[in-house]
C-alpha cells in the first residue's frame, strides 16, 4: 500500500519538474475513480482516488505527469499506458468493485427484482451469441425509478439498471436491450479520451436484433439509453 506521506512525495517530486514550488497529495474515497484538483501559479493540491492506494510507484508516477502536463497544456494523453493498462487488468476490478457497489446509493445489490431477473437477461443475450460470460460482471437493479435506464462503470464492472424496466409490462427484449446497451460499453472497454466510443458503441449495439423495436418502447416509457 502506498501512504500519503510517499503519493505526497512523489506528487512533489514530479511537479518540481513542471515548476511548482508547493504540491499536495492524498487520497479520497471517491465513489469514481477519479482524480481532482486546484492550482494557482506555482501550487497545486491533489485529491486522487483511493483506488490507487495499492498502485505501483511507476502507474503514481505516469499519471501524475499526465496530470501536470494537462494543467500545463502540454499533454495530449488523459492518463499515461502503464495506468490504462493497471486499471484494466482483471485484478483492477475484482479487487476494487466490492468497495466501487457499497459506495453506490440508489442500488438493490441484487439482481433479482419484483418481476424481472437481471440474471436471466444477461443469459438470453449470452445464448443470442451477443455477449461472453463475465463472471466478474455484477448486476443490480435501483431502488428507485429513474428515467434513465441504466448506468455502468467500465472500470468495475458493474451495471444498475433502472427499476422502471422492473415491470411484468415490459417485454424481456426490452429490457434485455437495455441490458445490453449497458454492456457494450464494457465491451468497448476503457477509453478516457473518448475518441470513437460512440461510433464502436453504435457497431456493437447494432447487433441486437429487434434494436428499433426496443427503442420504440424506451420512447414510449420516456425513459433515456
Amino acid at each position: 500500500m502506498v501512504s500519503e506521506e510517499q503519493l505526497n512525495n512523489i506528487f512533489a517530486e514530479v511537479g518540481k519538474e513542471y515548476g511548482f514550488d508547493k504540491v499536495q497529495a492524498e487520497f479520497m474515497a471517491f465513489k469514481e475513480f477519479k482524480v481532482r484538483w486546484q492550482r494557482t501559479y506555482k501550487w497545486a493540491d491533489f485529491k486522487v482516488s483511493d483506488y490507487l492506494e495499492d498502485a505501483p510507484e511507476g502507474v503514481l508516477r505516469g499519471l501524475c505527469r499526465s496530470l501536470f502536463s494537462r494543467i500545463m497544456g502540454t499533454g495530449t494523453e488523459d492518463y499515461s499506458q502503464e495506468m490504462c493498462d493497471w486499471v484494466t487488468a482483471p485484478e483492477f476490478a475484482e479487487n476494487k468493485q466490492a468497495t466501487y457497489i457499497r459506495r453506490t446509493r440508489n442500488t438493490t445489490r441484487s439482481p433479482v427484482g419484483k418481476f424481472k431477473d437481471l440474471n436471466d437477461s444477461y443469459r438470453r443475450l449470452i445464448d443470442m451469441g451477443l455477449i461472453e460470460n463475465d463472471p466478474v460482471i455484477k448486476l443490480s437493479w435501483t431502488k428507485d425509478s429513474s428515467k434513465k435506464v441504466g448506468s455502468c462503470s467500465v472500470l468495475m464492472k458493474s451495471i444498475t439498471m433502472s427499476s422502471i424496466l422492473d415491470s411484468d409490462m415490459i417485454p424481456d427484449y426490452v429490457l434485455d436491450y437495455c441490458l445490453y446497451h449497458e454492456l457494450c460499453h464494457i465491451i468497448v472497454g476503457f477509453d478516457p479520451s473518448g475518441d470513437g466510443h460512440s461510433t464502436d458503441l453504435a457497431a456493437i449495439e447494432a447487433k441486437f436484433p429487434r434494436q428499433k423495436d426496443a427503442e420504440s418502447w424506451i420512447d414510449k416509457l420516456y425513459a433515456i439509453i
